[in-house]
Order: structure tokens, then C-alpha cells, then sequence
């Protein structure tokens, strides 16, 4: 297969997924993780050039000092950059989206996830799980063992998860899908 053929391929494998989806996920992942404000703050970025710290919560309804903790967590993340403007005689404090870390951050997360899902794979496939049907703590049988069966938190007797392929399944499909996305993303030139 030639070169131009091959890069054909993977312009329409990645498609279905755009820019625009990418800004949707990773506005997804910044409300979930910071809260709803952070998803308006980001929206009002993307609708702008910049949000000026001095006129933030005129802009977005957003109070101040809440806006430049979500700005310098947006910015940890460099998912947006401090910047100086100057308009007449003063300098304004702005912040502009960087969308050229959009993918960077959408990827570092979402392998993260994968990465936890991995892992919680591998221990209920090598684990017998018990779980108290009160709590619904989980108990690996070593520890149901030392604790004769019974939930240390509310004395209940511990039973055996016995859908242990069924959630194993769930989990083996979390990953393909977010293998899949993350494939996607990796193709995508914001």
C-alpha cells in the first residue's frame, strides 16, 4: 500500500471523530473534574479570544476568585495560558484556550482512566472478591478469611461475588472503547 493511500485511510478512520469532538471531551473531563463552571469558563474561551481577569465575572457570571482557581487549575493542565494586554494605558490580565494542548490533556486523562480500569481488570481476574451485601465493601478472600466472613464496618456476613466474568466483561469492554477513542484522538491533528 502507498503512502498517499495509507494517509487516505486513516483521514477517514479518524473522520468521525473532529476538533469539535475534541473540545466537547474535553470539556466533559474538566466539568467532571472541576466542577460546571470550569465547562462555562471553557465554553466562553472557545466562544472568545481571551477572558480578562479584571472583567471575569461580568463576562461569565462566574465570581472572580473562583474563576482564577479554575483558570490556574486550567493552566496546571495548560489547557489555557496567562497572557498580558495592553489597552490604552492599562494592562489586562487575560487568559487564552490553548488548543494545542487540548489533545495532549484529553489523551494524559484518558490513558489515566484506562490505566485504573487495567488495573481493577487484574484484580478481580486474579482475585476471589467477597462484598458485603450492607456496605458493599469488596474483600479479596485473604481478607474475608482474616476477618472470619463478616464485614469488619457492620458485622454482615460476606458473600461471594459470583459475577465475576460479567464485571471482568464490562471492564474488557470499557477498555476497547476507550483504546478505540484514545486510537482516534491520536490521528486527529487539532
Amino acid at each position: 500500500m502507498s503512502r498517499t493511500t495509507r494517509s487516505s485511510d486513516d483521514a477517514a478512520e479518524s473522520a468521525d471523530f473532529s476538533s469539535e469532538d475534541l473540545f466537547k471531551l474535553t470539556k466533559l473531563i474538566v466539568a467532571r473534574i472541576y466542577g460546571k463552571n470550569s465547562n462555562d469558563l471553557l465554553t466562553y474561551l472557545a466562544e472568545n479570544e481571551y477572558v480578562a481577569e479584571e472583567t471575569l465575572s461580568q463576562n461569565t457570571n462566574i465570581k472572580s476568585n473562583e474563576g482564577r482557581r479554575i483558570l490556574q487549575y486550567l493552566s496546571d493542565e495548560a489547557i489555557v495560558i496567562p497572557d498580558k494586554v495592553r489597552v490604552g494605558g492599562n494592562v489586562l490580565h487575560v487568559w487564552r484556550l490553548n488548543k494545542s494542548a487540548l489533545t495532549a490533556f484529553v489523551l494524559k486523562k484518558l490513558k489515566k482512566a484506562r490505566e485504573k480500569l487495567d488495573l481493577r481488570m487484574r484484580f478481580e481476574s486474579k482475585n476471589t472478591i467477597y462484598k458485603c451485601p450492607k456496605c458493599k465493601k469488596i474483600y479479596t478472600l485473604e481478607d474475608a478469611f482474616v476477618n472470619d466472613f463478616y464485614c469488619h464496618h457492620d458485622g454482615s456476613l460476606l458473600v461471594e461475588e459470583l459475577d465475576k466474568d460479567k464485571h471482568i466483561k464490562v471492564l474488557t469492554d470499557a477498555i476497547e472503547k476507550l483504546d478505540y477513542l484514545i486510537k482516534k484522538i491520536e490521528q486527529l491533528r487539532y
